[in-house]
């Protein structure tokens, strides 16, 4: 029987981060409060998911676990992944989740602020607070501001606000020494590094590494070891944060390479541009995210191998990286005719 790719813990997080998005874009409660209560019932469990997923009555057998549940978390032990967590990650901007953790400021709150003032980081809450801004949202109570004022405030003091920004002359031997070493894991078949460093930007606030693999734990493993390392923040079956030198931050997220073309492009765009371009893939009736790119009525994948598939794929031609801070050249380009095939 092969090892199962994710864990139980795992997967309680993915059932959870599926309720918070869910809550996020207006779902109905009871859909959101069965992801809740399944996660709630997966961390309970005495035994491993892959064991129950291939007993006689597999999943269904797990209480708790309707059928769309058990589908949904059959596929992401199977398979180490699940396309749906990826359509609502690609819908709905996953730095809101950052917003949701914020005492006091549930998800109603946070669905306003993006919808109607198009806030979506703790760094836009923070200036528009800053300004005033939060004042003159019509349906924001003024307790409400308060709430988050103060929550703004309690997080600044916990040394909780934006990371400073390090010039990228600073980070170049970094991003080169961690890219090497990562290169010469035995695991490793390709690495790269995206973010705003790729972009060519003059200052970053994080790096972030791609490697392709085919045995991300160990990969993951192999970096948090790495002597430049200074904390682990957070590691998982596909991403590890750590702080190095004077606590800047480094994510390293390991991909198949099916997916590494695709992981590239969501991970190196801007906002504005990665906005677009899934906007443009909506439209075209297919769903872009760090996976691939799929059509939506069958989940095919379409492309996700290289960079230049994806943009194709999408009508465009392949855009250079410090050509991805605005959307223009996406909005400037026409939408080819959506066909079913």
């Amino acid at each position: 029987m092969p090892t199962a790719l994710v864990s139980n813990p795992d997967v309680v997080r993915t059932l959870d981060r599926i309720a918070d998005l869910l809550e996020v874009r207006g779902e109905n409660a009871f859909k959101v409060r069965a992801y809740r209560q399944a996660a709630v019932r997966v961390a309970n469990l005495g035994r491993a998911l892959s064991d129950i997923a291939a007993g006689d009555g597999g999943l269904r057998s797990v209480d708790g676990f309707g059928p769309a549940i058990a589908e949904k978390v059959g596929e992401l032990v199977a398979t180490g992944r699940l396309p749906y967590l990826g359509h609502l990650e690609a819908e709905i901007p996953p730095t809101l989740i950052d917003i949701l953790a914020l005492p006091g400021v549930g998800p109603r709150t946070v669905a306003m602020l993006w919808r109607d003032a198009g806030i979506t980081t703790i760094d836009e809450l923070d200036a528009a607070a800053g300004c005033g801004a939060l004042e003159g949202l019509p349906r924001l109570g003024a307790r409400t501001v308060e709430r988050i004022l103060a929550a703004l405030a309690a997080r600044a003091s916990r040394g909780g606000g934006p990371p400073r920004r390090r010039p990228r002359d600073e980070l170049t031997p970094l991003a080169a020494s961690l890219s090497a070493a990562l290169s010469g894991h035995p695991a490793a078949e390709r690495v790269e590094v995206a973010g705003s460093f790729r972009r060519g930007r003059d200052t970053c606030g994080d790096l972030d590494l791609l490697v392709v693999t085919s045995a991300p734990d160990a990969v993951l493993v192999g970096f948090a070891a790495l002597p430049q390392v200074e904390r682990v923040l957070a590691r998982g079956p596909t991403k590890s944060s750590v702080h190095v030198a004077d606590g800047f931050q480094v994510d390293c997220r390991a991909v198949p390479l099916e997916s590494f073309g695709a992981a590239l492009q969501y991970f190196t765009g801007s906002q504005a541009h990665n906005v677009r371009l899934r906007g443009r893939a909506l439209r075209m009736r297919m769903t872009l995210n760090e996976y691939g790119l799929f059509r939506s009525h069958d989940g095919m994948r379409v492309a996700g191998q290289t960079e230049e598939d994806v943009y194709s794929a999408l009508g465009l031609p392949w855009i250079p990286p410090h050509r991805r801070e605005d959307p223009a050249e996406i909005d400037a380009a026409p939408v080819p005719i959506a066909t079913e095939v």
